[in-house]
């Protein structure tokens, strides 16, 4: 199982659990997320755009507005491994590029090129 897939496997076990993550959980989650994306994007960029999307999941009312999938599917743009079947709301694009704009310094160039240019592809820059 890659990375990638096994992190999205575990955050379907935390959103079928329902109710609000305990504080270990969300430790769990901000670890393998930041340990996914960081090498890309830098440790700190990595902290700051999961820690924007859990709380952007906060503000979502009742577990039905949650899903915690979408931490999952911002990992997958950053790696390059986005696909038709994953979505992202405005807000969440809107995350990705403050992140990306951000941490620019401290990435590789031709990563940020890349992802720039993903984001203007899909009309998100």
């Amino acid at each position: 199982m890659r990375p990638l897939e096994h992190f999205l496997s575990r955050l379907d076990k935390f959103e079928n659990e329902g109710g609000e993550l305990p504080a270990a959980a969300e430790e769990q989650i901000v670890r393998g997320f930041t340990d996914l994306v960081s090498p890309l994007i830098g440790r700190e960029g990595a902290r700051d755009l999961c820690s924007a999307l859990l709380g952007g999941l906060r503000e979502r009312p009742g577990p039905a507005g949650r899903s915690y999938a979408k931490l999952g599917y911002a990992a997958a743009f950053i790696l390059g491994e986005f696909d038709g079947s994953m979505e992202l709301d405005g807000g969440d694009w809107e995350e990705i590029r403050t992140t990306l704009e951000d941490a620019a310094g401290e990435m590789d160039i031709k990563t940020l090129t890349a992802l720039m240019g993903e984001l203007l592809e899909r009309g998100k820059l």
